[in-house]
């Protein structure tokens, strides 16, 4: 079987730990080429990680015939410019979160994709770790009964802008603040948990307008399944907190999101508690599954269609 080459559009910091050195580590797969507009800031990168082959010019990537594969880690602003770009040079792609901006964005992405024979993946890499696939596999199984409801509480306190994102809080840059950044993972993992929704709404303010973007989101989500519940994102506490807490017939489950706390859980009254490994490449087991996907050994999702699900629920809690 041979390797899947991938180059990444924007090396930046995500890149760094996240999932830059995972392409190489996954069975299958390899990394053939990164492309960066800061020329010193590129070549610094390449070096540290050894990768031989890079470029100022994304055109460059896109023609080479020994990429099969592109990663596109810019802001948000530029994935669905260069999911574009990468799809009429028959690369597959995948994309960063959230998928793009704009739901008419994330359509044209699948649509364009589709119509290019490429598959097309987005990064919500939470579904492919051991946490998250073990409470789903406990709501598949009946553990605590039919599931009734859910609320997720999280909060943070206001943040410094890292100078290397300096683009986060630029809503033109990225969209919505944290509520398009990490606000993305929690409502695809929701999403992942429960299925399809019925109905969502929700709205978001900028609370202490410290930036240019909301700082506290509420919101209501009902799915096709029947499940209802809250979830209430505040960006400017004086405390962090995160918090998911499903409610089934016969007991309920409590995680995080965002961090690697142990999952609780209450049967009739009998505690459990289940512990995971950190992940040093926390997006490492989502690369392995897209890997195996390009190599027709799994079912992953390769139309985007989950990404503009949750574009959808964004947009609807702005």
């Amino acid at each position: 079987m041979e390797n899947i080459r991938f180059g990444i559009i924007g090396c930046g910091d995500v890149t760094e730990v996240k999932s830059g050195p995972a392409f190489r580590k996954v069975k299958g797969s390899d990394l053939e080429m990164v492309m960066r507009r800061d020329e010193e800031k590129l070549i610094d990168y390449a070096k540290r990680h050894q990768v031989e082959r890079y470029t100022t010019d994304y055109k460059e990537l896109l023609t080479d015939d020994s990429v099969d594969a592109v990663y596109i880690a810019t802001p948000p602003k530029w994935h669905h410019y260069y999911a574009l770009e990468a799809a009429r040079h028959k690369k597959a792609v995948y994309v960063e979160k959230p998928m793009a901006l704009t739901i008419q964005e994330c359509q044209e992405m699948i649509d364009v994709c589709k119509a290019e024979g490429v598959p097309l993946y987005v990064a919500y890499y939470r579904r492919g770790q051991p946490k998250f696939n073990k409470v789903k596999a406990l709501i598949k199984q009946g553990v605590i009964g039919d599931i009734r409801a859910f609320h997720y509480s999280y909060a943070n306190e206001l943040i410094e802008v890292d100078p290397n994102r300096s683009w986060l809080m630029d809503k033109e840059e990225a969209g919505g603040g944290l509520l398009y950044d990490i606000g993305s993972h929690m409502t695809d993992i929701l999403l992942y948990f429960f299925g399809d929704l019925d109905e969502v709404n929700g709205s978001s303010a900028n609370q202490t307008e410290a930036y240019g973007v909301d700082d506290v989101t509420s919101g209501y989500m009902k799915f096709k399944n029947g499940v209802q519940g809250t979830i209430q994102m505040t960006f400017n506490a004086g405390f962090q907190e995160d918090v998911l807490r499903i409610l089934g017939a016969d007991g309920w489950i409590e995680l995080s999101i965002m961090n690697n706390e142990p999952v609780t859980m209450n049967v009739n009254g009998q505690l459990e508690t289940f512990e995971f490994d950190a992940i040093e490449h926390v997006e490492q087991p989502f690369i392995q599954m897209v890997v195996d996907s390009m190599h027709g050994l799994n079912d992953l999702d390769t139309t985007g269609i989950e990404g503009l699900k949750t574009q959808k629920v964004l947009e609807a809690l702005c």
